[in-house]
């Protein structure tokens, strides 16, 4: 059989209340020769009755795989990295969201420019809505362009929205068992770090449903900044910074000498002393999407605390 188009790569948990409405909103795209991979990491809910059902009656192809069962992120890596799933381009998707009709017509008209030896993602912003679909707000739309230097410090790119093709997906699975601290960081970092192509989509394709059983969910309220600026002084902004170290490491071969300056400068923060942390982190160009987002990248130079 030829290849799909898109491989749509899911992982579900416990997720019956809301996967009908996400795998039909995937079913309804306006776009043909899709594959969808769901990856259950252990469900004891209907998730997998409901996945199973759903593969019979689509209309396009479906499989239902079984999960790691050590977390989300490890659930899509193992996608990733299984070579059964091949396709030329791949989309990422959560349980509990519904795409808009053109998500991936969208994000494939963008990837069709790039040459295939490029590595390219496509993300965008997304609708918030509450549990039972009603729109709540939108998530940031930035204005700085996507970059290695940005990557560094943020994910821009939320996995629900992206979208690669294969040769991103072949330098992800390069990073295939080294712990992250999020799988769709690390592919922002990886694509825009070796000299690939990202397009952010200031045009949302997701409605992005916030609900307390989100494993992340939207950080963008005063509650959750204030939780976040004080967890990551407490050494979590450390911690992920080398998780990221290590996945970098993985496909240092291929960052660009821009990518690789940066990546070093950045590094060398640590343990310098206070002039020379501040005189590193203008030189690594590094920088933030949002004002309150570089005055925190400060205090953790200040604190030494990157």
């Amino acid at each position: 059989m030829q290849d799909p188009e898109i491989a749509v790569m899911m992982c579900t948990y416990n997720g019956a209340p809301y996967l009908l409405s996400q795998l039909e909103s995937i079913e309804n795209q306006s776009v043909n020769n899709v594959h969808i991979y769901i990856s259950d990491d252990g469900s004891s809910d209907e998730t997998c009755a409901i996945a199973r059902s759903f593969i019979d009656c689509s209309h396009f192809e479906g499989t239902l795989l079984k999960g790691p069962k050590r977390g989300f992120v490890e659930n899509f890596m193992h996608m990733v990295n299984n070579e059964e799933i091949c396709a030329k381009y791949y989309a990422f998707s959560d349980q509990d969201d519904v795409w808009k009709s053109d998500k991936l017509e969208r994000a494939i008209n963008w990837l069709s420019e790039i040459p295939e030896d490029v590595p390219a993602l496509y993300c965008s912003r997304t609708t918030l809505t509450d549990a039972e679909g009603k729109i709540i707000g939108a998530s940031p739309n930035y204005k700085r362009p996507p970059a290695f230097a940005n990557s560094i410090l943020q994910n821009i790119a939320s996995g629900n929205t992206m979208v690669f093709n294969h040769k991103a997906r072949e330098l992800l699975a390069l990073a295939y068992g080294i712990p992250m601290a999020a799988h769709d960081w690390s592919l922002y970092q990886i694509v825009s770090g070796c000299g690939g192509k990202v397009f952010f989509d200031t045009i949302p394709t997701v409605f992005y449903r916030q609900h307390h059983n989100n494993v992340i969910g939207n950080s963008m309220g005063l509650g959750k900044r204030i939780q976040n600026f004080l967890q990551a002084h407490s050494g979590r902004a450390a911690i992920w910074n080398n998780m990221n170290f290590e996945v970098l490491g993985r496909v240092s071969r291929h960052l660009t000498p821009e990518s690789a300056a940066t990546l070093h400068d950045f590094k060398s923060i640590r343990n310098s002393s206070l002039s020379m942390r501040l005189k590193l982190m203008k030189s690594s160009g590094i920088y933030h999407q949002q004002a309150i987002g570089y005055f925190t990248t400060l205090t953790y130079v200040l604190l030494n605390k990157i």
